[in-house]
């Protein structure tokens, strides 16, 4: 399997260390932020495709949340947390 190649939108790591280096402040905590919010759209976005996956698991695979549950390495109440749009931890 091929992995894609991230566009310029992309946060990647060099990214992080590239800010780092940076010797302007403003410029430095600017990118930082742009970074950050790259981050947080992303975040968001996979916690809305891990929760549309559990769903599916459940309803068109016939898992029950306890079965997703143990498939992820992650508590019952965890599947609950998620599947009602808490996933700050």
């Amino acid at each position: 399997m091929q992995a894609s190649v991230p566009d310029a939108e992309t946060a990647r790591w060099d990214d992080v260390e590239a800010v780092r280096r940076d010797p302007d402040p403003v410029r430095q905590a600017a990118r930082a932020t742009e970074l950050i919010n790259e981050c947080g759209r992303r975040v968001t976005e996979l916690a809305a495709l891990r929760r549309a996956a559990i769903e599916r698991a459940h309803h068109d695979h016939g898992l029950t949340y306890a079965d997703v549950a143990d498939s992820l390495g992650i508590t019952r109440g965890r599947i609950t947390q998620i599947r009602n749009g808490r996933t700050d931890t």
